[in-house]
């Protein structure tokens, strides 16, 4: 009993000693958090009262800091918004990556973690707002800098938010058109948006002078604003993370050399997503789109017109279409419209050298006259008629299978460095086309020894075939995505943005003509470009033989395409495209881990 009444002792006046030792710490964590709380109050009304006309029109990092250094109270604000979101999922990132995964997990359990991981990101950046829902859309289309599972999982974001008061849109207009709003559009505050979004909402209306129908996106407030700031801040974040590999890694804890990208990977980010916020831009864009697009593709796709004189940064007026989403038209209308639609993405990049980086689902309608119609032109990118001469010579090579030749495209495009070592690029490249030539093999092979027992298999077998040809196609894909990640590479600004509307294609309506249609517009560019007679079978080699396997993979057996089956067609296409553009990418070389 004794000696328990002084172990007692002994243990109370440890803790009564380690509690009076901690008393400060605490009491100066507790004062610096109510200093904080208190110096920030008041950082919205800051922030509202900084004068959107300070910012420039396009993005200028320099001009964005001198306006927000001066405003250290609003970064604080937003910074402490930010950390309190992602704080949590990092500590679980940085625990996972500091004991080397979960101890005894199976790959099964690892590729489970990775996916919820990636689920949380993508929760995470959806909570912060449209900065960071944009930058997150960037990073789905850079396997080189996310791993595979963050990579789809952002694919999947989405900036559709709910709506925001009509009044603060009449306002809004009324500040920018210098009229009230009911006097240029018939539209009053018991008008509701159509559609909604992280950067405005839109509005069904006429004008009052002609009575034109139109479409009216109207900005949300405060927008320029918040992306501003968000840019500013992150830009800091990414400098002070080349820093820290600089000075930290490199200088001290000797790691291999490597040239930063953070900063630049920004920067592209944001020069392209500031200029979104930019309505008068947009404008110039669709107009662009109507001259020298519409001419080449005759009447089978429009562009609506813009309407310049209720045109400003924050309002556009746009010609109303009236029409369905082409990924909810019937089928044959589906049917009907993919060569079309396929000759439009390629008369872009190889005509035009000026493209729609964001053709998702609602960018793409189909109108009373049947016609593929482009709208939403906030994204667009042009690539210089160099550049568009050496891809179309990349997906060439491609084709034909030429991998010396795709690695002379990929060097000349800038995806490479001119001192790349070959002897270590050439094989893993060869290894990926050859993971597609034994596909094609096994499903030939089965086609034709297998296909009369197949067909008396009936409707279960046929779907068990075409459930593998899947799988064989998914694991090329999981494959090659993985060596993206593995091995770094530079992606040039203009592909970033190709990759994007390719990415953002996934799962629309496309057929197997789509990669025939594909074919004969490159050959025919390459026709025009080289004074050559267009490319025979015999020049695409066995490749083209292995892109319609791997489509036939989606398709099935049967000549006859249902609608669930033309929905399957669809994603297969999809990723096969995907895929091609991936593979013109050619960053497996291992001496490019310098640059993402």
């Amino acid at each position: 009993g004794v000696i328990a009444l002084g172990l007692q002792a002994m243990i109370g006046g440890s803790l009564r000693h380690a509690a009076r030792r901690l008393r400060a710490p605490a009491l100066a964590v507790a004062g610096c958090a109510a200093g904080t709380s208190l110096y920030l109050r008041g950082a919205d009304e800051e922030f509202r009262h900084v004068s959107e006309s300070e910012l420039p029109t396009t993005y200028d990092p320099e001009a964005f800091a001198a306006v927000w250094s001066a405003h250290p109270r609003c970064c604080l604000a937003r910074l402490r918004e930010i950390v309190a979101r992602v704080a949590p999922l990092a500590a679980v990132v940085l625990r996972d990556s500091l004991r080397g995964g979960v101890p005894g997990e199976s790959e099964a359990e690892r590729d489970a973690r990775y996916a919820l991981r990636a689920r949380e990101l993508r929760g995470c950046l959806t909570d912060l707002g449209p900065t960071f829902i944009k930058a997150g859309q960037a990073l789905s289309i850079r396997p080189d800098v996310l791993p595979p599972p963050a990579v789809y999982e952002l694919q999947k974001l989405c900036d559709a938010v709910p709506s925001y008061p009509t009044a603060a849109s009449l306002a809004l207009i009324e500040a920018e058109l210098g009229a009230p709003a009911s006097s240029l559009f018939e539209l009053d505050a018991s008008s509701e948006p159509i559609a909604a979004a992280s950067l405005g909402q839109v509005y069904r209306c006429r004008l009052r002078e002609g009575g034109a129908e139109v479409a009216l996106k109207v900005q949300r407030p405060d927008m320029i604003r918040a992306v501003s700031l968000d840019l500013y801040l992150l830009r800091r974040y990414c400098l002070f993370v080349e820093w820290f590999k600089v000075r930290v890694l490199t200088n001290l804890l000797g790691a291999a050399e490597r040239t930063p990208f953070d900063v630049a990977l920004l920067d592209t980010f944001a020069r392209a997503s500031y200029l979104e916020l930019d309505y008068r831009h947009e404008a110039a864009n669709l107009e662009r789109f109507r001259t020298e697009l519409l001419p080449r593709l005759g009447s089978s796709v429009y562009v609506p017109r813009s309407y310049p004189a209720v045109t400003t940064r924050k309002v556009l007026a746009t010609e109303w279409i009236e029409g369905e989403q082409l990924a909810r038209s019937p089928p044959e209308v589906i049917n009907r419209l993919i060569a079309t639609g396929v000759d439009c993405f390629i008369s872009q990049l190889l005509d035009v050298g000026f493209f729609h980086s964001d053709p998702h689902p609602g960018n793409l309608l189909v109108d009373a006259r049947g016609r593929l119609v482009l709208i939403d032109f906030g994204l667009c990118a042009e690539i210089a008629a160099f550049d568009t001469r050496h891809l179309t010579s990349a997906i060439v090579n491609l084709m034909r299978g030429d991998v010396e030749g795709l690695v002379d495209d990929a060097i000349t495009l800038r995806f490479l460095p001119p001192d790349v070592d070959r002897e270590a690029l050439l094989p893993p490249l060869r290894r990926v086309f050859e993971q597609g030539r034994l596909a094609a093999a096994t499903q030939a092979s089965e086609s034709l020894g297998g296909g009369g027992r197949r067909r008396g298999g009936g409707r279960a077998a046929e779907y068990s075939a075409v459930a593998s040809k899947r799988r064989q196609f998914a694991a090329i894909s999981r494959d090659l995505n993985q060596i993206f990640f593995d091995f770094p590479f530079a992606v040039p600004e203009y592909f970033a943005l190709i990759t994007r509307a390719l990415i953002v294609l996934e799962g629309r309506p496309r057929l197997i003509s789509a990669h025939l249609v594909a074919s004969r517009r490159i050959s025919a560019h390459l026709g025009k470009s080289h004074g050559s007679s267009r490319l025979t079978s015999a020049h695409l080699g066995p490749s083209r033989f292995i892109s319609a396997q791997l489509i036939s993979a989606q398709l099935g057996s049967s000549r006859r395409i249902s609608a669930p089956r033309l929905s399957s067609a669809t994603s297969g296409l999809a990723r096969l495209i995907s895929a091609t553009s991936r593979l013109i990418s050619a960053h497996l070389a291992p001496c490019s881990k310098a640059s993402p």
